[in-house]
């Protein structure tokens, strides 16, 4: 596997609290690797850490709905 851009895995840590809440909202980690354009093992190795660091983005807060009125 080729190494990952110093820069790209300082941009993920400041996006990994978004991360985490697109992986609540229900997208895989095999689309936010193709978004964030980094090896889907990358963020797969990661994931925990940030669980631990953002716990407040696991549960965060009740969807809405969208409907139209």
């Amino acid at each position: 596997m080729n190494p990952v851009n110093p820069a790209l895995l300082d941009h993920l840590e400041w996006k990994a609290e978004q991360i985490l809440g697109q992986l609540r909202d229900g997208h895989s980690l095999d689309h936010l690797s193709a978004v964030y354009e980094v090896p889907e093992p990358h963020l797969r190795a990661r994931v925990p850490d940030w669980r631990r660091k953002y716990p407040d983005q696991e549960r965060g807060p009740a969807r809405l709905s969208r409907s139209v009125p």
